[in-house]
């Protein structure tokens, strides 16, 4: 009899520990977060935030626990990503993180910042950037007991990571490069009338000739969101960009990169071939914003 009530107390037990995980875990800490004028000594809010700051790196330092608080500032004119973290003493990438800034070059001109008194990443439960993708896929832990609720989104606190040499490549690169080092123009972005069946039809990109076999780079850092074969494009790659900018490579002659892998710009991910709906060995090449063809010839830095 006894036997049988304690295992029913332990099943009890359990169930209610059980049960408490999934509630704390389904209820991360709900953020607030208190307007700071400006990043100068003299104001209040920020002299405060700078006391608080030292602090968390005291208790991290020395292991103890700390109370994280958050702060919101509007970004002026002459501000940078780089000037804000260096002016609040913590790392550039956990601004941009806790904010969805996806690249070093995005525009943050009027932008409310959320900036926490310490330093570390907050790790995104749905990313909405390339960087914040990576990142969770290396350090989200589900059921964290250090998860914050700010401003509706969830985020996973670890005060001692940073970005890796390859996230901060990745994030850091601003530039658009030629996906070739030698070819020539010939067919412009725009109405033209097709080489393949002789109709007026709009073309997505430019096309740059050279030799079969030529190396292919990415222009810019960005994961692999397609690489494979149809009968227009032929063999094809798609990298995924930051600020919702996608480049396409077609009609090439080999892939060298798989789908889902990071490559850094200048990065060989392909030859030039002939595949799909070609005429002869060249890239046709395409960058796209928010899924809309853009002329490369307006950003890069070549033609």
């Amino acid at each position: 009899m006894v036997s049988r009530y304690v295992k029913r107390l332990f099943v009890s037990l359990a169930l209610i520990f059980v049960t408490s995980l999934f509630v704390y875990a389904e209820k991360p800490v709900q953020a607030t977060a208190t307007d700071m004028p400006s990043l100068s000594p003299r104001d209040k809010v920020f002299s405060r935030y700078m006391q608080e700051i030292e602090k968390a790196y005291q208790c991290i330092a020395a292991n103890k626990p700390f109370q994280i608080s958050f702060y919101n500032y509007i970004v002026k004119e002459e501000d940078t990503l780089f000037h804000i973290a260096a002016r609040c003493s913590i790392p550039y990438e956990e601004i941009a993180l806790l904010n969805g800034i996806q690249s070093s070059d995005t525009p943050i001109y009027g932008k409310v910042l959320t900036i926490p008194n310490a330093p570390g990443l907050f790790i995104p439960e749905k990313p909405s950037s390339a960087i914040g993708t990576l990142v969770k896929k290396r350090l989200y832990a589900p059921n964290s007991e250090s998860c914050y609720n700010i401003k509706g989104e969830i985020f996973q606190y670890s005060p001692q990571e940073r970005l890796t040499p390859t996230e901060r490549a990745f994030f850091l690169d601003a530039t658009l490069r030629m996906p070739l080092e030698d070819s020539v123009l010939t067919s412009h972005f725009g109405m033209r009338t097709s080489p393949i069946t002789g109709d007026m039809k709009f073309h997505k990109g430019i096309d740059l000739a050279a030799p079969e076999g030529t190396d292919v780079f990415s222009c810019k850092s960005g994961i692999v969101a397609n690489a494979a074969h149809d009968n227009i494009y032929g063999k094809f790659i798609v990298l995924d960009h930051d600020n919702n900018t996608q480049s396409i490579y077609a009609h090439l002659s080999k892939i060298l990169v798989e789908k889902g892998q990071i490559v850094h710009g200048g990065t060989v991910i392909g030859k030039v071939g002939t595949t799909g709906a070609s005429t002869g060995p060249h890239l046709h090449f395409e960058i796209r914003v928010n899924g809309a063809a853009q002329d490369p010839r307006r950003l890069l830095p070549v033609l």
